[in-house]
């Protein structure tokens, strides 16, 4: 698993969101695992932070269908119980999207169907 945090962040709820789920929320390939995409843009609307929200990527060597529901439930869990150590989840918002529509590269470079 490769983990990135992007350095993104001061812009409203609409760009992130629209980026991961398509405009009309219909992104072909991608699919929301968790989380409610409209309280998530939401919530980054409402703060005036200068850097409003956090986003990143997990990234895995398998397939989407490789990896069972069950287990994509348990990293979700773990990740957050570690990025958000001591919080609730009452005090966070995660929107967890899978992205099925991305080719992936080996180490040389190839692409990965």
């Amino acid at each position: 698993m490769l983990v990135k945090f992007h350095s993104r962040g001061s812009g409203g709820g609409d760009s992130p969101v629209d980026y991961l789920l398509g405009n009309d929320r219909d992104r072909e390939g991608a699919s929301v695992l968790r989380g409610n995409p409209e309280i998530t843009r939401e919530l980054i609307n409402s703060t005036d932070y200068a850097r409003r929200y956090t986003s990143g990527v997990l990234s895995f060597a398998e397939s989407p269908t490789d990896i069972s529901d069950k287990v994509k439930a348990k990293i979700m869990d773990e990740f957050e119980a570690t990025i958000f150590v001591g919080l609730e989840h009452d005090q966070y918002n995660c929107l967890w999207v899978e992205h099925t529509d991305k080719d992936k590269t080996d180490t040389a470079g190839n692409v990965i169907k």
